[in-house]
């Protein structure tokens, strides 16, 4: 992304949150977005009853709701912390208060998200299991390190077992 991110870390504050913590709600209208420092966020939807899990975030990446942030109206999805997480949290009334910034900001933001949602398209689309678990080995390894099988099963559309099966042929 081309932020400036010295610029967004002056705007937030550092906070610490614990594993499990909910940094967004499903249908809320988030009003706050956060920068990694460290930690690990994850991304939920709910499908009959299931939780799926769409998308991780980093150090480095800025967490949040795209559709609040666009003023779509409330969050599609519940993110919450991974492991223990320490955090530069933003007000986004505080960023929109310089507004070429903020059109920045957002289409920054934008243009992130749509580059990650088509890599994830592709890598559903021409990949089966073993290569999508292949993929996510070799480009984000350390979510495999930090996250738990049952979570990275859902992200790679697998069963737990399914990813089991992958991963012992492999090894």
């Amino acid at each position: 992304m081309n932020l400036d991110i010295p610029k967004l870390k002056s705007i937030g504050k550092r906070v610490s949150y614990p594993k499990n913590f909910q940094l967004v709600q499903k249908g809320e209208r988030c009003q706050k977005c956060w920068i990694i420092e460290k930690g690990i966020a994850r991304y939920m939807y709910l499908q009959e009853e299931q939780e799926l899990t769409g998308w991780f975030d980093l150090e480095g990446d800025i967490v949040g709701s795209v559709y609040s942030l666009l003023g779509l109206g409330g969050a599609r999805e519940k993110i919450q912390l991974v492991e223990d997480a320490e955090l530069i949290e933003i007000q986004l009334v505080d960023i929109q208060k310089d507004d070429a910034y903020f059109q920045n900001f957002k289409m920054n933001v934008m243009s992130h998200y749509f580059i990650e949602m088509e890599n994830r398209l592709k890598l559903f689309q021409s990949l089966d299991g073993k290569g999508r678990y292949l993929y996510l080995l070799e480009n984000k390894p350390q979510l495999l390190q930090r996250v738990p099988l049952h979570m990275i099963a859902s992200f790679l559309g697998l069963t737990p077992e399914s990813l089991s099966r992958i991963r012992s042929a492999i090894s």
